[in-house]
């Protein structure tokens, strides 16, 4: 892997708009920034004199971000970077205070949703982005699903206008499947939903566990039934609804027969014991050491899940257009008040460039921007695959909780119920619509 330290780009055009130098002593309005059209140079930061960048990073971040910064440093070599690493929970929960505080940080990242990028955007605390995405390659590379990025300037509109963030990786949830099992069942790489249902049940019948999962965080179950409900609801109608599409409706007879299938896995015994209390971590760890046929669950297993010999990961059914729960990673954000604005830009278009893809495929995530297909030796060349075929086919549905403030607790707890059998498939689809209902009724 190489990644140039050259200067890229060569000139950068300041917006009549701003009335400031960069790098200004006085904090921006959201309205006033430095638009660019090319990449920012070492030569323009270099005239901010000495810059302290203060980033806020998810700490699933730091593998990454420990082989970017001494790279952005030394093309940037007046900006001093200091991170902090946070829990996802903690990150969401408290960006929304630290981005309105007199001590924002200049760069963030946030969550696609309504709950944590709708609120930032609505605030006026982050900068969009249309200009860096341009200037970087990005729009390009992300494609249709840059749709996710997106948000009307009153943070009302989900799913359209300015694009707000930046993420350099698709993450999705997928098949990883035992080549060895499947082989010893006369098993393929099921391709449809009714094929996987079949291959369950004889896994089942030779004494197997079917599917390995752990759903100790309440999210993996909801994450695996996204494999089924993506089998036949096009992936167009889930997004709409999750962006808020006046008339969308979750309980139509699809995502209601999506539940009842789901829910008849654990009534038959497909899932692995105990599930509800093993952690994804461990679930993973346990199908890695050769428990279960199939895990279903997010390419960031593959760290885990690496042997390409034993283990293979598809997207989700092809019959299906490859539809199943997947997003790009966490956005990256450039404050509105931020003080070192070109620095800022320059960290966020440098970490989603071209240039930065090897980088993330070294920590094998899946870049956005084309790379190499790795080693054969690991499953990562399977992960490349799965995201350009979901990609290609505009498959992710994107993620049930962004749909609403509430509506990880109201999917993720009603799920549970319906795979105790506590509550009905039409009683869940039911209640996830009324969070959908209620809340875009006060919005």
């Amino acid at each position: 892997m190489r990644l140039s330290t050259a200067v890229i780009g060569a000139a950068l055009v300041f917006g009549l708009a701003s009335c400031s130098a960069p790098g200004g002593s006085a904090p921006k309005s959201g309205g006033d920034t430095t638009k660019i059209t090319e990449p920012v140079t070492t030569e323009q930061v270099a005239k901010l004199g000495k810059v302290t960048l203060n980033v806020w990073a998810d700490q699933g971040e730091q593998q990454l971000l420990d082989k970017f910064v001494p790279l952005f440093e030394k093309r940037y070599p007046n900006v001093d970077v200091k991170i902090q690493f946070k829990s996802f929970n903690d990150l969401t929960a408290t960006v929304l205070n630290a981005m309105n505080s007199s001590s924002a940080p200049d760069v963030t990242q946030g969550n696609q949703g309504w709950a944590t990028d709708g609120a930032l955007v609505k605030a006026g605390l982050i900068r969009p982005l249309d200009d860096v995405a341009d200037a970087y390659g990005y729009r390009a590379a992300a494609g249709d699903a840059i749709t996710q990025l997106q948000w009307s300037k009153d943070g009302k509109t989900f799913g359209e206008g300015d694009v707000y963030g930046m993420s350099p990786d698709n993450q999705m949830v997928g098949l990883f499947y035992n080549k060895e099992k499947l082989q010893k069942l006369g098993l393929q790489v099921p391709a449809s939903l009714d094929e996987f249902t079949a291959a369950l049940a004889k896994a089942k019948q030779s004494g197997e566990v079917p599917l390995e999962i752990g759903n100790s965080d309440k999210a993996s179950a909801m994450q695996a039934f996204s494999l089924v409900q993506g089998a036949d609801t096009p992936a167009k109608e889930t997004r709409a609804w999750i962006a808020g599409a006046a008339g969308s409706d979750f309980a139509v007879p699809s995502n209601v027969q999506a539940l009842q299938t789901f829910s008849s896995w654990a009534k038959d015994g497909y899932l692995s014991a105990g599930y509800d209390g093993t952690s994804p971590d461990d679930a993973a760890a346990a199908f890695a050491k050769g428990q279960g046929v199939f895990f279903v669950g997010g390419n960031w297993y593959a760290s885990s899940i690496a042997d390409g010999a034993k283990f293979g990961f598809s997207a989700g059914f092809k019959s299906g257009g490859y539809a199943t729960a997947g997003s790009f990673g966490m956005p990256w954000h450039v404050s509105s008040k931020s003080k070192a604005e070109l620095a800022a830009v320059a960290w966020v278009g440098m970490l989603n460039s071209a240039d930065t893809a090897p980088l993330l495929a070294e920590v094998q995530r899946v870049p956005i921007h084309p790379v190499q297909a790795g080693d054969a030796k690991t499953t990562f060349p399977d992960l490349l695959a799965a995201s350009k075929n979901q990609l290609e086919n505009a498959g992710p549905l994107y993620w049930y909780d962004w749909a609403t403030d509430t509506m990880f607790d109201t999917f993720t707890g009603g799920l549970q119920e319906a795979l105790a059998g506590r509550t009905t498939p039409d009683a869940l689809a039911k209640r996830v619509q009324d969070d959908w209902t209620a809340f875009h009724n006060k919005k």
